[in-house]
């Protein structure tokens, strides 16, 4: 059931024109070439911009999660629907890709000119570091961090198993979702 403030806080809450959709998923695009998609759609269209709550937001990363297709192309097309209709859906997936089709192009054309790969791979080692980054921040800024002993508890194990252990990503889920559903289970209100 939808509540009288939720349905304020929606009335109230700033809508995007085209140009201002463009702009928001072009500057994504952009900016978050290599990684860290998500981090970039909650801190534009949430934090920024106002367009959407946490909430809202974290209801269209679960759904993009399950749809088929790459989970940021599928939360671009998502959001830009919400926020734009099909327009916004076409135009939010085109600009998101767009700048991404391009860097890797022109990465292309100067690998194939003879650019010595000594200047690539730090440039990935850095991109990586930071999208490790940013995917931690997004957690800690959309749900407060991870809360209570449990969270913290599976959180250093898929740490310590995933990393320095370098186990495979399947018997890190495994391992970890029987003690993070238990502690969901026991959190839940």
């Amino acid at each position: 059931m939808v509540s009288a403030d939720s349905l304020i806080d929606t009335a109230l809450r700033p809508h995007p024109t085209v140009l201002r959709l463009v702009q928001a998923f072009l500057w994504i695009g952009c900016v978050s070439f290599g990684g860290g998609r998500t981090t970039y759609f909650q801190d534009e269209l949430v934090v920024r911009r106002r367009w959407l709550t946490n909430d809202e937001f974290l209801e269209a990363v679960a759904l993009a999660q399950v749809l088929p297709g790459p989970t940021v192309g599928n939360l671009a097309a998502y959001l830009g629907q919400r926020l734009g209709g099909v327009g916004g859906a076409v135009l939010a997936f085109g600009c998101l890709t767009l700048p991404g089709g391009l860097m890797i192009l022109a990465l292309a054309w100067l690998y194939f000119r003879g650019m010595p790969a000594a200047l690539t791979a730090p440039l990935g080692r850095g991109v990586s570091a930071a999208s490790a980054g940013l995917a931690l921040a997004a957690v800690v800024r959309l749900r407060g961090g991870v809360s209570g002993v449990g969270g913290a508890a599976v959180a250093a194990m898929v740490f310590w198993l995933f990393g320095p252990l370098h186990w495979p990503i399947h018997w890190v889920l495994v391992a970890a979702l029987p003690p993070a559903f238990l502690r969901a289970w026991h959190a839940r209100p």
